[in-house]
């Protein structure tokens, strides 16, 4: 299975997150997050996924068989 969202950025404020919070949440820096959000690589995704699902709904999300 595929998932994408299609801006993490605005999932993690739709969240009622901030960017540090959810680097923290990660454990990485805010910077990493936001290189990992340009990479646009499938691990971000499901993280977001994860943290999306324990936060709150999400609708922002593209999934593909």
């Amino acid at each position: 299975m595929k998932l994408k969202y299609n801006d993490i950025k605005f999932e993690i404020k739709k969240l009622g997150l901030t960017q540090e919070q959810v680097a923290d949440i990660l454990g990485i820096t805010t910077n990493t997050l936001n290189y990992r959000i340009k990479q646009d690589k499938p691990t971000i995704h499901w993280a977001m996924y994860g943290i999306a699902n324990y936060y709150g709904k999400d609708n922002n999300l593209e999934i593909k068989e």
